[in-house]
C-alpha cells in the first residue's frame, strides 16, 4: 500500500534524529490512526490514513520539524474528530501533551471555525498551529482531485479567509505554500465553471 511506503519513508527519515523509544511511539500512533480510520476514505477514494501520514510528512520533510510529539500529534489529529477515541485514550496510550495538542485540532460541529483556530493559536507553545497549517495545506493540494465543486470553492474561502492570515503570523513557508496552492484551486475552478 502507498500510504505503508510513506510511513516507512516516514520512519526513515526519522531513524537518525530521534530515538528508538521515540520511534516505537510513533509507529504506535500510526497503528491507532491507521486502526481508527480503517473504514474511513478520502473524497478521491484513497485510504483516510494517506492525509495523516501525509501531515506528518510535511512536517519532517518541509518544515525539518522531527518532534517526536509533533509527529504522533499529526498522525492523531483526526481520531478524535473521526472515530471512538477520546481524549482520554490518547493520553493514557501517549501522553497528557500529545493528548491536548490532538484536543486542540479536534473540530467540534458546534464551534465556529474563527473560534477554532483561534483557540489553536492561542496555544502556540504546543505546536499545534504548526500541525493545523500542514494539515490545511495537505487538504488544499488534495482537494484538487475532489469531483464536489462546492467543497473546492469552501476550501479557497476558508483558506483566503481564516488559514492564511494564521500563516502569515506563524511561517512563511507554510504561508508561501497555501498561496501557491490557494491559486491552483482558484484555476481549477475557474476553468471548470467556465467549461461548464
Amino acid at each position: 500500500m502507498d500510504y505503508e511506503l510513506n510511513f516507512e519513508y516516514l520512519l526513515a527519515r526519522l531513524s537518525d534524529r530521534i530515538d528508538a523509544d521515540s520511534i516505537a511511539r510513533v509507529r504506535r500512533a500510526y497503528d491507532v490512526a491507521r486502526t481508527a480510520h480503517s473504514d474511513q476514505t478520502r473524497d478521491e477514494g484513497s485510504p483516510y490514513i494517506v492525509h495523516p501520514v501525509r501531515v506528518a510528512l510535511s512536517l519532517v520533510d518541509e518544515l525539518a520539524v522531527f518532534s517526536p510529539r509533533l509527529i504522533c500529534s499529526a498522525l492523531l489529529h483526526d481520531v478524535i474528530e473521526d472515530s471512538d477515541v477520546t481524549r482520554d485514550d490518547v493520553a493514557r496510550m501517549f501522553d497528557e501533551s500529545i493528548a491536548e495538542i490532538v484536543w486542540l485540532l479536534t473540530k467540534l460541529e458546534d464551534v465556529p471555525l474563527r473560534d477554532y483556530l483561534a483557540r489553536i493559536e492561542a496555544a502556540a507553545h504546543t505546536g499545534a498551529p504548526i500541525v493545523k497549517l500542514c494539515d490545511r495545506l495537505d487538504n488544499l493540494r488534495s482537494v484538487i482531485d475532489t469531483p464536489r465543486l462546492e467543497k473546492k470553492r469552501r476550501y479557497i474561502r476558508t483558506t483566503e479567509e481564516y488559514y492564511l492570515p494564521l500563516a502569515s503570523r506563524t511561517n512563511r513557508y507554510l504561508h508561501d505554500e497555501l498561496s501557491r496552492c490557494l491559486q491552483q484551486a482558484r484555476d481549477q475552478v475557474l476553468t471548470l465553471t467556465s467549461h461548464g
